[in-house]
């Protein structure tokens, strides 16, 4: 088994820069540099784990794949399953009165499958059209189902989701986005002070507002030392 660096396909499929994964991760971008041309200066493993960790995956997911299996990682994740058949069995059991085994099936078949980016290019374009409850509805059931690699995609729709959930006056689901984003360590500077700016015009707390803005701070800091 023949087992090869894969760092420049994985920056492909998450669609980052590697000044993005840089800021993501917390690596300078010459040591994602070092990584990307195999030097040993800048392959060591602690290095390797952050990067791995900002995009919700193992060391081994990040770089390492067998020639037998080039199949890209998320394809890999759901070869073989076609999620719209667990999609429609949730429909079926919201339709029978079954509301928590509608929603335990449509997490479960967006999790397995690639939905989370359609729903999110889906509630995009009902919110260009106009269709502000239908686009609340499909970006709330892509959140449900985010994971770290789904964040740099997240941030395309944040702007339209803030407005939305601000006309609602509703949070929890922001804060909730806050809340996973801030425990995986991603480090998008706008993402966060779109949020920042979302809970002071939505006159959250002092403590919340300020923390979010201490961690754009932190997050700037950091960029300028890299």
């Amino acid at each position: 088994m023949v087992r090869t660096f894969v760092l420049d396909k994985v920056l492909t499929e998450h669609g980052l820069s590697v000044t993005e994964l840089s800021r993501q991760s917390g690596v300078s971008r010459s040591t994602i540099d070092d990584i990307r041309r195999n030097n040993g200066s800048g392959r060591r493993r602690d290095n390797i784990e952050r990067i791995a960790k900002s995009l919700g995956l193992s060391y081994d997911d990040l770089f390492f794949e067998s020639e037998a299996d080039a199949t890209p990682l998320n394809a890999r994740r759901s070869a073989g399953f076609d999620n719209k058949e667990m999609l429609a069995l949730a429909e079926h059991y919201s339709a029978d009165g079954n509301q928590a085994m509608s929603v335990r099936l449509s997490k479960l078949a967006l999790r397995i499958g690639v939905g989370v980016e359609d729903l999110l290019d889906e509630g995009d374009a009902k919110y260009q059209s106009g269709d502000d409850k239908e686009a609340m509805g499909l970006y709330a059931r892509a959140k449900d189902a985010l994971q770290p690699r789904h964040f740099p995609r997240m941030k395309q729709s944040l702007r339209n989701y803030l407005a939305l959930c601000a006309q609602e006056g509703s949070v929890p689901p922001i804060k909730f986005i806050y809340d996973q984003a801030k425990d995986c360590e991603y480090g998008d500077i706008d993402f966060f002070a779109q949020i920042g700016t979302f809970f002071a015009r939505t006159r959250q707390s002092d403590a919340l507002v300020s923390e979010c803005f201490d961690l754009v701070s932190e997050l700037i800091e950091l960029e300028e030392r890299t």
